[in-house]
Formats: C-alpha cells, sequence, structure tokens
C-alpha cells in the first residue's frame, strides 16, 4: 500500500503541475473553500478528475454542468443501483456515461483506498452523513497526503437548509457559480411563495390544525412498513410545508421505524411514500417510463397488503400518495416541498408548478418531467 502510495503521489504530483500550468491563466484559483463539515479546503486548479462516493451525486453536477461526465474519473458505484430508468437516460444524453470506472456494483461501506487512488482523482466528493465516519480514517489521512482535496456536500440530511449551501460550494469548486446562484434565486423563490402561503394561513379567522403525516420511506425495498424520518430529510419538508409530522412524537433518539401497530394508534391525514425503481425491483414505482396508473396500483397494494390500512382515513380519502425518492437525494427538494404543499393545502397552493421548477433545475435535452413520473396518488385512473 505504501508502495502505492508513493507511486501515486509521483504521479499525481505531475498531473497537479501539469493542470496547473494549464489552467494558469484561469482567474481565481488557487481557492480556499469551506464545505458543509466546516473544513478549509484548498484547490490549486480547477478539478478536472472527479469521485463521487454516492452515485446520487450525479444529479447535482448534472444540473450545474453541460457535461459533467468530462470532469468524472469514476464512482464508488452506479446510479443503476437506485435508478436503473434515470441512470439509462443520462447514458443517452452521455454515453461516456456507460465506461465511467465503478469500484463496485452495490453500495459498499468502506471504499477500497487502492482502488480508488488507481483513479487518480483530483476531487473527491462524500456525503455530510459520512463525515464522522471519514474524517480522521486512513482513507482521509491518505488523500491529505497525497495532496488530493475532498469535500462534504448534503442534499438529503437537512435538505432546505443545506442544498443552497451545497450548490454555492459546487459552484465555486466547478467554476459554475453563475448556474448555482440561479439555481439557488429560483430555490429561494419557490420557498418564499410557500412561505407566504401559510403566513396567510395563519392569519385567517379559523386557522385549521396542520395535517397529520406519515412518511414512509421506500416501503417494500426493505421493510413494508415503516421506515421514516425523525427531524431530518423529508421531515424538514413536511414541517416547512405546514404538516405535522406523526413520528414527531416519537422521543428523541428512538428507532426511525415504526411498526404498524403504532402507526394505527397514531393515525395520519396524509400519508407519503418515498418511491424509485430500484434495481431489485422491490417497493412502489415512481420516475422515467412509469404511468399514473401504474403508481396508483402499487399504491392501492401496498394499502391492501399493510393489515388495517384500508381503514386509514388517508387511505379511504385519497390521501395517500408516491414521492421519488431522489428528490431529497439531489437538488431538488424545492420540488418535492411544493408537491408536498399541493397535497396539504391544495387551494391555498394551486398556483404552483412543481414539474416546471423540476424542469428548471435539471436542463436536459428532453424534458424530465414530461418523459416520467415522480409523484402520483392513489386516485389516479
Amino acid at each position: 500500500m505504501r508502495h502505492l502510495a508513493i507511486n501515486l503521489l509521483c504521479w499525481i504530483s505531475l498531473l497537479s503541475t501539469t493542470a496547473c500550468w494549464a489552467a494558469g491563466s484561469q482567474a481565481g484559483f488557487p481557492k480556499q473553500l469551506t464545505d458543509l463539515a466546516g473544513r478549509q479546503v484548498t484547490l490549486s486548479a480547477p478539478p478536472s478528475r472527479l469521485f463521487l462516493t454516492q452515485p446520487r451525486q450525479l444529479y447535482a453536477l448534472a444540473s450545474l454542468l453541460d457535461n459533467p461526465t468530462e470532469h468524472l474519473a469514476g464512482w464508488a458505484y452506479p446510479l443503476a443501483v437506485f435508478d436503473p430508468s434515470m441512470a439509462q437516460r443520462f447514458t443517452t444524453q452521455w454515453p461516456a456515461l456507460a465506461q465511467l470506472p465503478t469500484l463496485s456494483h452495490a453500495p459498499t461501506p468502506q471504499l477500497d483506498s487502492e482502488a480508488l487512488l488507481n483513479l487518480a482523482p483530483d476531487l473527491v466528493l462524500f456525503d455530510l452523513s459520512r463525515a464522522s465516519s471519514v474524517e480522521g480514517s486512513p482513507l482521509a489521512q491518505l488523500l491529505d497526503e497525497l495532496g488530493i482535496a475532498y469535500l462534504f456536500i448534503d442534499f438529503n440530511r437537512h435538505p432546505l437548509e443545506n442544498t443552497p449551501k451545497s450548490l454555492a460550494l459546487l459552484g465555486e469548486a466547478l467554476n459554475a457559480t453563475p448556474r448555482a446562484n440561479r439555481m439557488i434565486s429560483l430555490i429561494e423563490q419557490r420557498l418564499a411563495r410557500i412561505n407566504q402561503g401559510l403566513a396567510e394561513l395563519k392569519l385567517t379567522e379559523h386557522p385549521t390544525e396542520p395535517p397529520r403525516v406519515l412518511i414512509n420511506v421506500a416501503p417494500g425495498v426493505k421493510v413494508d412498513c415503516c421506515r421514516t424520518n425523525l427531524r431530518n430529510g423529508l421531515a424538514d419538508l413536511v414541517a416547512r410545508a405546514g404538516g405535522e409530522n406523526i413520528a414527531d412524537a416519537l422521543t428523541p433518539g428512538a428507532s426511525a421505524t415504526l411498526s404498524n401497530e403504532w402507526v394505527l394508534s397514531h393515525p395520519p391525514d396524509v400519508v407519503i411514500n418515498t418511491a424509485g425503481q430500484w434495481a431489485a425491483g422491490d417497493g412502489i414505482s415512481v420516475g422515467l417510463g412509469v404511468s399514473d396508473a401504474e403508481i396508483a396500483q402499487d399504491l392501492r397494494s401496498l394499502s391492501q397488503e399493510l393489515p388495517g390500512w384500508q381503514h386509514l382515513d388517508a387511505v379511504q380519502q385519497g390521501q395517500f400518495y408516491a414521492l421519488w425518492h431522489g428528490f431529497h437525494q439531489g437538488p431538488f427538494a424545492i420540488v418535492a416541498l411544493e408537491r408536498i404543499a399541493q397535497w396539504l393545502y391544495p387551494a391555498l397552493f394551486s398556483d404552483l408548478d412543481p414539474a416546471a421548477t423540476f424542469d428548471a433545475l435539471l436542463p436536459t435535452t428532453l424534458v424530465l418531467s414530461r418523459e416520467g413520473h415522480f409523484w402520483g396518488t392513489l386516485n389516479a385512473q
């Protein structure tokens, strides 16, 4: 391992020297950045060989860059693990993605350091959720020794708070600040509209109680009922949209998995099930190539299979929904927030257009929101 590190140090030093010479005319480098973990990171030149430790980080790069594959050295595992249809869609648009080096074909908790370093990355992206396990680890020490920068970003743990910060950080790192700023401005405008509506609702003569919401994370993928979010992830979005997450009744530190009996004893007014096209083929399907009728059938099957769910008001009144899991894995939390706000307060937010927001945040040669359905309801025909 040490022999490999020494060889790579020489190699990467040569690459860095060449990159600095080639990029000498590019203003702003070297530059110092502060990542989402509060670390000060210096980039000597514009990175051109990024390594993604989480494949859904590609969503952010696809939003910021015309062709993200030109900037990639590899990824820990392919996007097809989470969304085969989206992976194929991106590969059609950027064929080089099919040859992108991959360390594994399944999610693994530990990265193979030697395999990673053989790709000679000049910037490694980590999710903020991994900061405690990465910082101070042998991998981090090796990256530091070799002068390979790494950044922590977050679109998942606290999506509304950290998405603008992560976009701004990546914009600086990739010389894409103007596009990042446009995305941040769009997010702020959409968020202001929702804040205004909820503020007006509170001023009404007879304000209603907030709808009680169950967040059911990827039902059928690992468990049928009920993984949920506690004060993070989609829980942030439900709260910001004016809903009450029923899991807030749990004591701090409680498990984020609810039993079916607990749900029936704390009946929600609204159920939001995250969905996708996982490689295993489990769970509720949404996304590219999925119809409203298919989503409705998956929701219907789930409501019929779980004991007692047919009697829940959320099911009987059609407040039983599917939402693409990727919305809070990429820079699209505002899209999910708009859709959730419409579900909770349809009359108040009838003017919102989450599909248009999605299209604006992820400009592609074909409009993704029109190619598939990224949310759905039990009552779709």
